[in-house]
Parts: C-alpha cells; structure tokens; sequence
C-alpha cells in the first residue's frame, strides 16, 4: 500500500502547480507471480503523463502508465492495464525486465484526491478500515468506499456512486477477512462485478524510551519507513537538545510511578514496539513491568546480555509481587540484546539492526539472507474464508461525501 499522505501532497501541489490539468491515479490490484510490489500499491499521475508520487513497479512501469493518463482523464473513465512483466517490456521499452509476474491495475480520474487524506487518519486511529475499490465488466471500476472503523459499526464513506455496486451483505465479511489477516482480497461478488478490499493497517508505532542520541538515529530511520515514533524521557534537557524529523511526539515521564500511566496512554497493540534507550537500569525496570504485561507486538532494550539477564529477572520478580507472574508469551516479545547481528557499532548501525529486526518480528519474519529463503519473498495469501455475515452499515445509507480539509503545507 502506497503513502496516502505523499499521494494526497502531491495532488495538493499538483493542484496548486497546475489547475488545469487532471489527474489520474493508478492501483495495482493483482499480482500472478513475481512483482516488486503487491496489491495495493498506488502511482500518482496527470494528464500530461507526469510521474508524481508512489510507485507500483520497480520503475519499469510508471511511465507507459503516465502515458495513459490523458485518456482517463478525458473520458471520465477508468482503465484496467494488464503487464505480463515477462515479455510487454520488450515492446514498451525495448528491453526484458524477467521479473517472472503479470501486473493488473487499475488506472482511474482523481476529481478530488482529499479521501487520501481521510484514508491514512484511519490508519492512524489504529481502530480497523478499508478501502474497496469495484471493477466491474466493461474494463471499468472505481475506488468507491472508504470504511472509518469496524465493520459492525464503523462509518462508510462513498467515493464514487460506483458503490452501488456493491452489496453491503457481500463486502462485509470480505471486509473481516482482510481485518484478520492484515492482507487485500480482489472478490468477484456477482457475474460482472469484482472488488478489491484493502485494510487500513495501522502504521507501526515506536515508543523510543531515552532521549540520547541513539533516538534521534531510531527516529530518523523509523519515519523514512512512515512508522508513528514517540521519543520518552524523564530528562527535559536531553528532551529539549533532541533534533528529531517532522512528526515525531516528544513527552516527558516525570517519575518512576508515571510510567504504568504513560504506557497505557500510548497504543499498545501488536503494530506497537518499545525500545528501551536509557541505559539507567531502574528506568529500564520500571518499564520493562509496565511494557511486558501488555500486548506490544516487540519490547527491546539496549545493552549487553547480563545487563538483560539482569533486566529479566528484576522484572520477572515484581510483576510477581504484584500477582502478575510473567508468562512464557510475553517473555518471547523481549529482545535483549535489542538488534540483528548486523556487525555495525555506531549509533545510526545499531538503530538500524534494531528496527529491522523490528521489521521482521512485526512481520513474522526470520530475518534471514533472501538467497537461503526457500519460500517465496512476498506473502501469496489466498482469498480467505469467510466469517458469517455481519451487520454492517450499507454503503447507500451514506451520502457522497468528502468534506476533508486542505491538507496542511508542512
């Protein structure tokens, strides 16, 4: 799934730059075989076959997709492309790419790109949602819907009047679906009418607990990847001389009793980590007993494997104490040495092998060496099976909408 946020700026500027021109914006919604990217994948483009944001190739395909765009966008309707990455790029470019994968997408108008902008304050609520795009039997389709929220009572949005299309008894089990495996599924649900139902996934959130400069290093890395990083400290001064990029949350933890009461304040879910920075082993403790109980996804702390024994063992006691033994679960979310054996010794190297290894936990990963990987690269997840039907709000019961904000120039 592409950025909303870089798609939706860069329409905004688009706008800005050049009025006139319309823009187009491509999804890809099936891969067979191999792919650089996979479904959900997105490419920003205008009408004078400008490439502006996203990507949903390795670059072989973005610039005959530009090339397209001014046949969308003069007739108000989309297009499904189809690359067979095995042998088209021989004519499109001259050359083979051998990527072993046929690409489908769907290239459709962008009127009004401000529905980007709602789409990734889903994601950050952290509280489920969908995107379901219809394609339907004339080579057509549209981006229609935008779910805020659960299935059962969350809000839907229409986005194109499309939504018709689409049965609410039909797309809301697809919708669970996707919830529970965190993948998209393309669905035919009727004799001419297909859907492509993308979760919301939440971004991963990184609570750096210690503000030297290992976290300015952790931060930087982290929002590249479009993480959400909060920066914690019981040290103002360390707080105040941070430099951190754009977006990242700074507070302050004043004392010891405050850390039960910071960690549950901040999301703690499975897309949650909490990297233990501070080097001060009473710090560490107390949140190492606030952090483990709770259901974060990974919990690591810096330092050396005694230091970690250490760590274990007075935390293990009094989460005992309190009646709360430590269980064999939680136990295996702890990383510590926090890192991947990647050799690296300054503080940038080591942020680095620690969220990667983040990376890989979060997406139940080895984290080994891709030439030794004997299973595909990308996950090929089936169209699952269903849960029961459930109550859900139908998509007509909500009027077009998309009554969003400009979204603010940084």
């Amino acid at each position: 799934m592409s950025g909303f946020v870089d798609l939706a700026r860069a329409a905004q500027a688009a706008r800005l730059a050049r009025p006139d021109v319309p823009l187009a914006l491509a999804t890809l919604v099936q891969v067979d075989g191999s792919s650089y990217r996979q479904p959900g994948a997105r490419l920003l483009v205008d009408a004078e076959a400008r490439v502006l944001a996203g990507a949903v190739s390795g670059g072989c395909l973005e610039g005959d997709v530009a090339a397209r765009a001014s046949e969308v966008c003069a007739s108000g309707r989309a297009l499904r492309l189809r690359y067979d990455l095995r042998a088209d790029l021989e004519t499109i470019w001259g050359f083979g790419a051998r990527c072993d994968g046929i690409a489908h997408l769907l290239l459709e108008p962008l009127p009004d790109w401000r529905w980007m902008v709602q789409a990734e304050s889903v994601r950050n609520r952290r509280q489920g949602g969908a995107v379901v795009t219809v394609l339907d039997a004339r080579g057509s389709g549209a981006t229609c819907a935008l779910l805020d929220g659960d299935v059962s009572n969350g809000r839907w949005h229409r986005l194109h009047d499309e939504s018709r299309l689409v049965p609410n008894a039909e797309i809301a089990p697809l919708v669970q679906a996707t919830r529970r495996t965190g993948q998209a599924v393309l669905q035919a649900i009727a004799d001419d009418v297909t859907v492509f139902v993308e979760p919301l996934v939440a971004p991963v959130a990184l609570h750096c607990v210690g503000a030297g400069r290992g976290a300015e290093a952790f931060a930087q890395i982290a929002t590249t990847l479009g993480w959400q990083v909060t920066v914690l400290d019981h040290r103002p001064a360390l707080l105040d001389g941070l430099q951190l990029p754009a977006g990242v949350a700074v507070r302050r933890v004043g004392q010891m009793e405050a850390v039960q009461q910071a960690v549950t304040q901040l999301p703690h879910d499975e897309r949650t980590a909490v990297a233990l920075l501070t080097h001060i082993f009473d710090v560490d403790v107390a949140w190492l007993t606030a952090t483990l109980p709770l259901p974060f996804g990974y919990v690591g702390v810096l330092g050396s494997r005694q230091r970690a024994t250490q760590l274990t063992e007075q935390a293990t006691q009094q989460l005992a104490l309190r009646g709360t033994p430590l269980t064999a679960r939680q136990r295996h979310k702890l990383h510590a040495p926090i890192g991947l054996d990647l050799g690296g010794e300054t503080p940038a190297s080591i942020a680095l092998a620690a969220i990667a290894e983040i990376e890989a936990v979060i997406h139940a990963r080895p984290a080994g060496f891709l030439r030794e990987r004997q299973s595909p690269i990308h996950a090929r997840t089936p169209t699952p099976e269903l849960l029961a039907r459930d109550a859900a709000r139908a998509l007509a019961d909500q009027p077009l909408r998309c009554d969003l904000p400009e979204f603010p120039d940084r």
